[in-house]
């Protein structure tokens, strides 16, 4: 079985991958094709299954927080492969670089899992909020390492959310919490967590952009790629994915051998 690590070398060969490259021959069904067309069959693929997940009975919480995991599987494919080089140059003083980044976005992953499942299961004589000091900080989060390990951690931090919280009564939804200065609910707590990394995601183009980072063609392809994948396991079909993911890691081997 593929892991993750060989998925991840073949998303980021396909993200190296540019105009000129994603047009050599490939084969599909013993067919002429081209090494575009690897990454379209992928993305079809990973279609069909979101298609079909999506149209199961999900709990409401488990619905939006797919959008969290697509969200994630976006930020994936903006970074796999990254050069280690790119994750610690600040585009300006004063500004966070790549992993400062990625570790504010899993700081508050996990600050709005605990405050977003406290609210579901407090009394209703109990303070509204988690206190802070009680809260997740950025030094107990690990950014250590090249960007693979990195999102293998956010990976990680989503999944637990998803098992938390994926799966909340419709009761738990409308149960009332703060967040920042405002009076919410649950269900508006949860949008946040999509938000929140799609935000994040695009602090991150914004930072590669002004470092002089040009984005391929080939990772324009990954990112809609990851992004399906992610909402296929935002789903529930995390065996779906990692078959999809393996049947992409054999195209890019025979990619790499033609």
């Amino acid at each position: 079985m593929t892991g993750h690590t060989d998925v991840d070398a073949a998303l980021a060969r396909f993200a190296t991958l540019d105009e000129q490259e994603l047009s050599e021959p490939w084969w599909f069904r013993d067919k002429p094709s081209d090494v575009r067309s690897a990454l379209y069959r992928t993305l079809e693929d990973a279609q069909e299954a979101v298609v079909r997940l999506a149209a199961l009975v999900h709990p409401e919480s488990r619905r939006i927080l797919a959008l969290a995991q697509r969200a994630f599987g976006d930020l994936r494919g903006l970074l796999v492969g990254l050069p280690i080089d790119l994750l610690d140059q600040s585009p300006r003083q004063g500004e966070w670089s790549i992993r400062e980044t990625l570790r504010h976005i899993m700081v508050i992953e996990g600050r709005y899992a605990v405050q977003t499942r406290y609210a579901t299961e407090r009394a209703d004589s109990d303070p509204m909020r988690v206190a802070d000091d009680q809260m997740p900080t950025p030094a107990q989060i690990d950014v250590s390492g090249d960007i693979e390990a990195i999102l293998a951690r956010m990976r990680e931090r989503r999944g637990e959310t998803d098992r938390r919280l994926g799966n909340l009564s419709p009761t738990a939804m409308i149960r009332p919490t703060q967040w920042m200065q405002y009076d919410v609910d649950v269900r508006f707590r949860l949008h946040r967590f999509a938000a929140h990394v799609i935000e994040h995601t695009i602090q991150c183009e914004k930072t590669l952009n002004a470092l002089g980072w040009r984005m391929t063609e080939g990772r324009r392809i990954v990112r809609r790629l990851t992004a399906i994948l992610g909402e296929v396991e935002g789903h529930g079909g995390h065996a779906e994915a990692r078959e999809i993911e393996q049947r992409l890691a054999h195209r890019a081997a025979s990619v790499a051998a033609a």
